[in-house]
């Protein structure tokens, strides 16, 4: 049985952080401040504002997606695309044919552009089993497996939104564990070899305690480093260890997956929403999105995945893809260390190098594509 969403919420006694970073809450009960505008209200006319963008992609109407909002929407959920007045939809590039999510109205800074009821969210942890040592995402993608994909009853329950996950076959972007072993070598950058290699053996270490594929587990794995988001909770305490009265809380890392709002999109230098937690202290809580800034009608709608500080190499890591950009990749190379190549002669090939190969290897290149990209950003990061 999965633990209750709501329950886990309510065991939080310090603030909610989301993938590494504090993410902000709000009571549904407090009071709003009267915004004060200078523009006109009257329709039309010389130097009207324009709040929308050209568009640029295609509504997805496929029936996975209309009957996921569906089910949503039984739950009271807000702002989901069942209509072009909901605010937002999901739907694929004209560009890249990706999908996301995309914003059908203006919205301003601090709106909430979405938002599902934490019932809607699937717990990847149960902080009462857990140890000191925060859950991988292997074990996360071992109770994804157990409580629902493998569930006779949760699968059944939770088909509407299961049935929209990435395949093998469908919008599934391989991590480093996938790769070969001379892929991995050709990524050359240390850190990245790492973290292959542990993935790799956090997965095969799980599946050799049985009940599980190495290869079901390894993609479980990665839908879970994808798509989750990790939220730090304090759980319990030990009265009067600081103090009269102080609570010692142990602090817990869990990981749900947000139906809905895991169709959003990554930006590392971009990003115009947040993960935001309303009434976290209720049983009745709810996970949104919230503009970090204005966001026009018709633009893509993006957060910052991970701890919102990652470098390339750990997107890639995790998430399978590597940004066009990335100031983080600046810092992690301006700092240095036993993981680090310390400057572009570290390196076996150069950039010009790399950029030919990329450019004439197209298609047939494979996971080398992702390889070469994540050469070519670091090394255009170099002070």
């Amino acid at each position: 049985m999965r633990p209750s969403l709501g329950f886990l919420l309510l065991l939080s006694i310090q603030p909610v952080v989301v993938s590494g970073f504090s993410v902000s809450s709000s009571s549904s009960r407090s009071p709003k401040k009267k915004k004060i505008s200078n523009q006109s209200k009257g329709a039309g006319g010389f130097g009207q504002k324009n709040d929308s963008v050209p568009t640029t992609h295609t509504r997805d109407g496929s029936e996975p997606i209309n009957s996921l909002l569906s089910f949503l929407a039984k739950w009271k959920s807000e702002g989901l695309g069942l209509s072009s007045e909901a605010g937002t939809e999901v739907g694929c590039s004209s560009l890249s044919g990706r999908r996301g999510m995309y914003a059908t109205k203006a919205f301003k800074k601090g709106d909430i552009l979405c938002k599902i009821p934490s019932d809607c969210a699937l717990a990847l942890s149960d902080p009462s089993q857990m140890g000191d040592i925060d859950q991988t995402p292997a074990e996360g993608g071992r109770n994804f497996l157990q409580w629902y994909a493998n569930n006779d009853e949760a699968k059944v329950s939770w088909a509407p939104y299961l049935k929209t996950l990435p395949t093998k076959d469908s919008n599934f972007d391989p991590t480093p564990d996938f790769y070969s072993d001379e892929e991995i070598d050709a990524l050359e950058y240390p850190l990245a070899i790492r973290l292959a290699a542990e993935r790799r053996m956090q997965v095969a270490e799980l599946a050799e305690q049985g009940g599980v594929s190495k290869e079901e587990l390894q993609f479980a794995t990665w839908l879970i480093s994808s798509r989750s988001f990790v939220i730090s909770i304090s759980v319990g305490g030990d009265e009067g260890a600081g103090g009269s009265g102080a609570v010692a809380a142990n602090k817990k890392a869990i990981r749900v997956l947000l139906p809905y709002l895991d169709m959003i999109n990554h930006s590392s230098d971009n990003a115009n929403s947040e993960l935001h937690l309303i009434d976290p202290e209720k049983d009745e809580a709810w996970f949104a999105i919230r503009a970090t800034r204005p966001i026009k009608a018709g633009k893509e709608i993006t957060i910052s995945y991970g701890t919102g500080v990652e470098s390339s190499v750990e997107l890639l890591q995790n998430y399978g893809f590597v940004p066009d950009e990335n100031r983080i990749d600046k810092m992690m190379l301006k700092k240095g260390g036993d993981e680090c190549l310390e400057s572009l002669e570290d390196w076996d090939t150069t950039l010009e190098e790399d950029e030919k190969a990329l450019e004439e290897g197209g298609d047939a290149l494979g996971n080398m594509a992702n390889v070469l990209r994540l050469r070519m950003q670091l090394k255009k990061s170099y002070p």
